[in-house]
């Protein structure tokens, strides 16, 4: 009973921090990138071709 509620507990835990590593790692790419004029201006190509 104690081993399977710290399972379930592991994988809540394991869950949760995965969400937040995602959060956390995809705001501070999009933080560089809007740092970063290179890559607005790589976008910027990127959808304009797309978009004609």
């Amino acid at each position: 009973m104690n081993s399977a509620f710290t399972k379930v507990s592991n994988l809540k835990v394991n869950k949760v921090s995965k969400i937040a590593i995602t959060l956390a790692s995809s705001t501070f790419f999009l933080y560089a990138i809007g740092q970063a004029p290179i890559f607005k201006n790589i976008l910027a190509g990127a959808f304009s071709c797309s978009g004609s």
